[in-house]
């Protein structure tokens, strides 16, 4: 599992690589209103709530496919904004956080 940190005065964090069936988190030291996740690559899967997302779970928003795309969601917390994100593959990602 890697944790990504996101200060106030950055946008988000950029070309990380997610490890099989291991959550990643990204931490933003603020409140973030809604995110973009993109990615490129096998199906990626998150959550933007703080709870732990699962491969093809309910409980989680996907970016199908391979190849590349992206999903902006709007994020349902107050305080600083955790974006978890699995996968199967090895997928590149990036998270964008707006106010």
């Amino acid at each position: 599992m890697a944790a990504h940190s996101v200060a106030a005065t950055e946008p988000g964090i950029r070309a990380k690589t997610l490890t099989a069936a291991t959550v990643d988190t990204v931490t933003f030291d603020r409140d973030c209103d809604a995110v973009e996740v993109y990615k490129d690559g096998p199906a990626v899967y998150f959550t933007v709530d703080g709870s732990t997302p699962t491969v093809a779970g309910n409980n989680s928003y996907e970016l199908p496919g391979t190849g590349e795309g992206a999903l902006e969601v709007e994020v349902p917390t107050s305080g600083d904004t955790v974006v978890k994100l699995i996968s199967s593959g090895t997928p590149t990602y990036s998270v964008t956080g707006s106010l």
